[in-house]
């Protein structure tokens, strides 16, 4: 099922919350790919624009991390990686025809940004107001 933005997820920063409501629109995109039964090549199509956009937001969000010098950014830098890791990992196995694309892939894409974004993203929000 589709990501709603709800007010939850803003991490008072107008730029990352746009950043984060785009990120949103391509995994919906990608889950609605999944249940129009896109052909492989839309639905890696849009794989490829979910890896493009988390290099550029991770990018994004840590410099405005490194700019307020969050205490935690090496450890959120970690938690990036890993996410950018098993994304680049479901496109290659797309690309190589060795995975099938499914809610399994859409759930663990979904449920790994919210709980960043609620869990770890917030953390930065609630630095950034306390100083």
């Amino acid at each position: 099922m589709p990501v709603k933005w709800t007010a939850d997820l803003s991490v008072k920063n107008e730029t990352l919350d746009a950043e984060h409501q785009k990120w949103i629109e391509i995994l919906n995109n990608f889950y609605q790919g999944l249940m129009d039964k896109k052909p492989k090549e839309k639905l890696l199509e849009l794989v490829t624009a979910m890896l493009d956009y988390t290099k550029y937001h991770f990018a994004s969000e840590e410099k405005y991390m490194k700019s307020i010098n969050y205490p935690n950014l090496a450890e959120h830098q970690e938690k990036h990686r890993f996410y950018e890791a098993k994304i680049t990992e479901y496109h290659q196995r797309i690309k190589d025809d060795k995975m099938v694309l499914s809610l399994e892939v859409t759930n663990f894409l979904k449920t790994w940004l919210i709980n960043h974004i609620k869990g770890v993203d917030q953390k930065y929000a609630d630095f950034n107001e306390k100083e």
